[in-house]
């Protein structure tokens, strides 16, 4: 069985200036991680772990430092540039590669990996850029393929673990059903995943947005972390959490665990985007 290592920002005064509730996030989360995992908490400025930190190549093990560039109204220059000089200190011996991409924006089926294209990654006519990119992504994850699906428009996160999560041979997928945008552009995205994956068994996760705050993850459930050992949930205080983690047991024979994240949901993240795991 893989064994793998947990790593968390840790609690600290600076970060719940930032992220007010990210304690008590931290608090439910860390004690329920501990009862399958060892945990490592690292002292970040900041709490989305999946996304800054180094990506594990999950034979070699060997580790790469993708370019951690947002555009979001909180992030400026000189944060970015303490976020990189952090993860340096902690991961010295990663190999770094100069593409802008988020680590939420990464999602592996066996050989293939998924990512929603965005401009900041490569422009959709420099195909030697785009060939550049996917054998470094290829080199990095172990992957055989990697397929862009379509993004949508005017989204400045491009976070795939908003859209979608496997578990075994199960992708569960966010029912974004409710919204015409939305269910057009969830359509293309699946026929471009069945288009590589033809026998993936599909599973609609409720799907409850946050009308008055478009960056909150509230009632995102597609972001969970599934281990070796267990899978973390997020829950939300809504009507749907009992029932996502019902849907979810159906799928799995590994303890299902609910996290409440409604502390923290409203920055714009959940159990995936706030945890990564190494394998040792």
């Amino acid at each position: 069985m893989k064994s793998e290592i947990i790593f968390l920002a840790k609690p600290t005064d600076a970060i719940e200036k930032i992220y007010d509730g990210y304690a008590r996030f931290f608090a439910d989360f860390y004690k329920k991680l501990s009862i399958f995992h060892l945990v490592h908490t690292l002292d970040l400025p900041d709490i989305w772990v999946r996304d800054f930190l180094p990506v594990q190549h999950p034979q070699t093990k060997k580790l790469t430092q993708f370019f951690f560039n947002p555009h979001y109204d909180n992030y400026t220059r000189a944060f970015n540039e303490k976020i990189r000089r952090r993860v340096a200190y902690y991961f010295p011996y990663a190999q770094t590669q100069n593409i802008t991409l988020d680590g939420g924006n990464l999602c592996i089926a066996k050989d293939t990996l998924f990512c929603l294209w965005r401009p900041a990654v490569f422009s959709q006519k420099n195909l030697s850029a785009k060939y550049r990119i996917e054998q470094v992504l290829k080199s990095a994850t172990g992957v055989k393929q990697v397929v862009w699906l379509a993004r949508e428009t005017g989204d400045k996160i491009g976070h795939i673990d908003g859209f979608m999560q496997f578990l075994e041979d199960t992708l569960f997928v966010s029912d974004e059903r409710f919204d015409p945008y939305l269910r057009s552009l969830s359509e293309k995205r699946l026929a471009q995943i069945r288009a590589v994956l033809p026998k993936i068994n599909i599973v609609f996760l409720p799907c409850v947005p946050d009308v008055s705050n478009p960056l909150s993850a509230r009632g995102v459930y597609v972001n969970f972390l599934a281990t070796s050992r267990a899978v973390f949930v997020p829950q939300y205080h809504l009507s749907q959490d009992a029932r996502v983690l019902a849907i979810i047991q159906a799928y799995t024979d590994k303890p299902v665990i609910g996290v409440d994240c409604a502390p923290i949901a409203r920055y714009g993240g959940a159990v995936h985007c706030l945890s990564k795991e190494y394998y040792v």
